[in-house]
This record gives C-alpha cells, sequence and structure tokens, in this order.
C-alpha cells in the first residue's frame, strides 16, 4: 500500500518503546482515519510493515520524536505553533521527520510522502482529508453497473452531484456516468463541451459544480450503450424517439428510473409515463422517483426527502442506493402507480394556489386549496388506479410535493403571473418568458383531467380540477374558483352566485 514508506520513516526514527508506541498511534491514526471518513478499510496485516528493520541510533532523530522538531518553514516566526492535542502532534512530529537528514534508502521511501506533508496545513480538517486520502485504494473500479443519464435540463443538473458521487463511492456502480446532453449552443461553444470542460451546466443550472466521473455525451446512443441503469428526466413529449435508440443499445436486464412528471392521455383514459417507457423499452422494468424537490434547493444542499416507487424489490434497492444522500433521503413505496400520479396532478392544484396568490388572497385561501386539492387527487387516482395505497399519499411525493409545488414551483409561479397580466398574455406566453425552455406540466394535465371526468359525467365531484380548467383554457374569471370550492357540497342559498362569478 501507498503508505508503507511514511509508516517504516517513521518506526525506522528512533529507538526504544516510545518510539515504537508513537510510530503504533502514527499507523493507527492513518487507518482509523481512512475508515471513519467512509473510504475502503484497510486490512491490517498487509497495510502495516510489521517485520520492520532494526532501529537507528541517530540523535537528531530522536529528539524529534521526543519533541524537538524544527519549526516547520512555511510557518512565519511568531506564528502560533498550531492545533494542539494528538493531530497537532503528529503533524508537527512528521513534518520534523521529513526535514531532517536521511540515508538515500530512507529517502528512497519517503520521497513519494515528502510534498504531500509538506503542503499539509495544521487544521483539523486538513489533516483529516490527506490522511484519507493515503488510505485510499486508488484503483479504478469498473465491475458494478453501468449508470446512464437521459436528460440535462435543470432537475437531471440538480441530481447529477449525487449520482455522480455515489457510482464513484459504491462498488455497485461504475464510476463513470455518461449523460446524455441535446446538443446547443451557448454563447458560440457546445453546450456539452462546457459540462466536459468547465463541469459544469451554465445554462440550465449554473454555479452548480460536477463531479469528474460524470461525463456529457450529445449522442443518446453512445451515451447509453450498455447501460444497466437509465435515469430518465425529460419532457415526456419527446420519450417518443429517445425510446428507440435506447432500446437498441442497453444492456440485457436494464431498469430504468423515470423522474418525469406528467401523464398521458388516450380514448382509454390517463395513462403513466412509467408504463409508456417500459412498452417502448421492450418490457423493461421502470420504477419512478418523484417528491418535494425544487430543483435549486437540491442542487445548494438544502435538506430534503423524496420517494421511489418500485415493482420489484431489487430494483427499488438498486435506485435507492444511487440517489440516497444524509440531505437527500430515498424513501421506498411498492406502489409506482400511487407515486407517479401524485407527481402528475399536483402539478394541477398548483395553478390554483397561483391563482390565490395572483388574487393576493392569503395563505388561508391558499392551505384551503392545497388540503382540497389533495383529496381531489386521492379521490381521481384511487379510483382510476384502485390498487394506491393510502399512505402513498404521506409520502414525499404526496402532501410534501403538493405544498412545495403551491408555495415555490413553475406552474404555481405562471399562474400568479396569468391572473396579474389580467387576459393580455396566455400560459404559453407566460411558458415562453418564465421558464428558460421548461415546460408546463399542469396546463396540459389539467385539460386532459377535465376531458376525463366530463365523459365520466363526474365533473361537479371535482371543484377545483373543474375551475382550474375553466379559468385557464375557457376565460372564466380567476375569482370563480372560490366560488366553486366555497359552494360545493353546501346547501345554503348564499351560495346560488351569479355566472358571472362562477364562470360556469
Amino acid at each position: 500500500p501507498n503508505h508503507r514508506g511514511v509508516i517504516v520513516a517513521m518506526v525506522t526514527a528512533g529507538r526504544g518503546i516510545a518510539h515504537w508506541l508513537l510510530a503504533i498511534c502514527c499507523s493507527s491514526m492513518i487507518l482509523s482515519s481512512a475508515s471513519a471518513l467512509g473510504r475502503r478499510p484497510l486490512p491490517a496485516a498487509r497495510s502495516v510493515a510489521f517485520a520492520m528493520p532494526p532501529l537507528l541510533t541517530r540523535p537528531s532523530l530522536s529528539s524529534a520524536l521526543r519533541g524537538g522538531s524544527p519549526r516547520p518553514p512555511n510557518l512565519p516566526e511568531g506564528a502560533p505553533p498550531g492545533p494542539g492535542g494528538i493531530w497537532g502532534m503528529a503533524t508537527r512530529r512528521i513534518r520534523g521527520l521529513l526535514s531532517l537528514s536521511m540515508t538515500k534508502k530512507d529517502e528512497r521511501e519517503v520521497e513519494p510522502y515528502k510534498q504531500r506533508f509538506e503542503d499539509l496545513t495544521t487544521s483539523r480538517d486538513a489533516v483529516i482529508s490527506d490522511i484519507s486520502k493515503l488510505g485510499r485504494h486508488p484503483q479504478h473500479k469498473n465491475r458494478g453497473k453501468r449508470v446512464a443519464i437521459v436528460g440535462s435540463g435543470n432537475f437531471a443538473s440538480a441530481l447529477v452531484p449525487i449520482i455522480g458521487k455515489n457510482c464513484k463511492r459504491l462498488e455497485d456502480f461504475q464510476d463513470t456516468v455518461n449523460m446524455w446532453v441535446f446538443e446547443e449552443e451557448v454563447e458560440g461553444r457546445k453546450l456539452s463541451e462546457i459540462i466536459n470542460e468547465e463541469h459544469e451546466n451554465v445554462k440550465y443550472l449554473p454555479g452548480i459544480k460536477f463531479p469528474e466521473n460524470v461525463v456529457a455525451v450529445p449522442d443518446v446512443s453512445k451515451a447509453c450503450e450498455g447501460a444497466e441503469v437509465l435515469i430518465f428526466c425529460i419532457p415526456h413529449q419527446f420519450l417518443g424517439g429517445i425510446c428507440a435508440q435506447v432500446k437498441e443499445v442497453a444492456a440485457p436486464g436494464c431498469i430504468a428510473v423515470s423522474l418525469i412528471k406528467g401523464v398521458e392521455f388516450d380514448d382509454n383514459g390517463i395513462k403513466l409515463i412509467s408504463s409508456m417507457l417500459s412498452k417502448e423499452l421492450g418490457g423493461m422494468d421502470v420504477s419512478v422517483l418523484m417528491g418535494a424537490n425544487l430543483a435549486w434547493e437540491i442542487a445548494k444542499g438544502s435538506f430534503c426527502e423524496t420517494t421511489v416507487g418500485y415493482k420489484k424489490p431489487d430494483s427499488g434497492l438498486t435506485i435507492q442506493k444511487i440517489f440516497d444522500d444524509p440531505l437527500f433521503r430515498v424513501g421506498v413505496v411498492q406502489d409506482v402507480q400511487g407515486v407517479e400520479a401524485c407527481g402528475a396532478l399536483k402539478n394541477v392544484v398548483a395553478l390554483g394556489a397561483g391563482f390565490c396568490d395572483g388574487l393576493d388572497l392569503g395563505d388561508n385561501s391558499k392551505g384551503a386549496i392545497i388540503r382540497i386539492g389533495l383529496m381531489e387527487m386521492k379521490k381521481f387516482i384511487q379510483s382510476h388506479f384502485p390498487g394506491v395505497k393510502d399512505e402513498t399519499f404521506f409520502q414525499s411525493c404526496g402532501v410534501a410535493d403538493l405544498i412545495v409545488t403551491c408555495y415555490g414551483g413553475r406552474n404555481r409561479k405562471c399562474a400568479e403571473a396569468f391572473v396579474r397580466a389580467n387576459g393580455d398574455k396566455t400560459f404559453d406566453d407566460l411558458e415562453k418568458e418564465l421558464l428558460n425552455g421548461q415546460k408546463l406540466q399542469g396546463t396540459p394535465c389539467a385539460k386532459e383531467i377535465f376531458n376525463i371526468l366530463e365523459k365520466e359525467d363526474d365533473l361537479d365531484e371535482y371543484p377545483l380540477f373543474n375551475s382550474v380548467y375553466r379559468i385557464a383554457f375557457c376565460g372564466a374569471p380567476p375569482e370563480s374558483m372560490i366560488a366553486a370550492v366555497a359552494c360545493y357540497g353546501s346547501t345554503s342559498d348564499i351560495c346560488e352566485l351569479p355566472e358571472s362569478v362562477t364562470g360556469f
């Protein structure tokens, strides 16, 4: 192992029992520090040279071990001697030993480490960091699963630091993570080249650095070649052409996870993105990840949670390992349909919350809209997917995601701007103006939900979904939403409001 020369130099530097105790102490520090920092533990029998050469009689070295080491050359006169305790003692002793004369054999053994210790600061964090690097196995691992990311937008970019770090840290995965980037030019340079050279997505998440093991690839087939885990994070409108290319190059037994919030609709009703992905990818096992996850807050390291919905337990565990982090905790539930449907319908409720903000109605009204919206979500989802569990609505993908989206998401933002524009701007206008290339999910979902409820003659049971659609697409006044939810289920004559107020 690459720290043997340091250990040998320290042991051979003194004589007597005191010298042995110091050498063992320093060796233990190296091993325990590496282990404490989450590095691969070193097998002690092979890592420490127990068969040591005879101790040398060298007064200058002996005095150094007793505390007579010269002052480190990089500290100015009058500067404090550095931290006390065992960390300060170890740093000063090692500096002293490396600055003293040695035999040619000693110098050959110690030289690779000399510059490393000369550059150490005397802070505790720097000492821990440097020693942990010495204890880490340097070899590049390529025995685990190959992970590829399909998409490089705002949300995908926010998760790249976590994905890259976990893939490099865990034996379950290969170090290198390919990320497919839709090629476009930013100030005359290709986006993929900027990401690979500067390790930053300057267009969709500027200021957040990517790990160097994440590589931007503009060709989706090359990015996904041989992948065993696929992470999809692109607008669902573009899945058709992408899946056909990915299917041809993915490894046998590949699994996928969808981070795509949205649903599709056909004559038979609602279609989940995970089902579409599985079909387009030849029956691949597809899980989903949804939760209260605003991209910028994830990127800057704010604590949050998310939910993985899975079918097969092995797939759920694999995906949890890729994403789980002390500041991004991943819960798992065996309910793909419930997790994914929550991630889509909460965007319709967020439009209602945005209308509240545009009307300056305050938090009481907004809280009521959120509660009513959660009940309508639960009723609609469980009526169309009978197997969905009640507990799913209390996961991060349910109530937590709903609250966050109604206070900070893009759909709320555009809905507020829609009300304040007073009819002068459409949602299409606001999407182009405010979202920097991102897409609204709430408006198309509201339209399709309305069509399903209308076909099933069930609109009266969903006053919030009904009114959100009519405000967004039929010119109903924003105030009509409050009238609709306030009078739902009421028999009072005060709820007999004129059509000019209700909008329908």
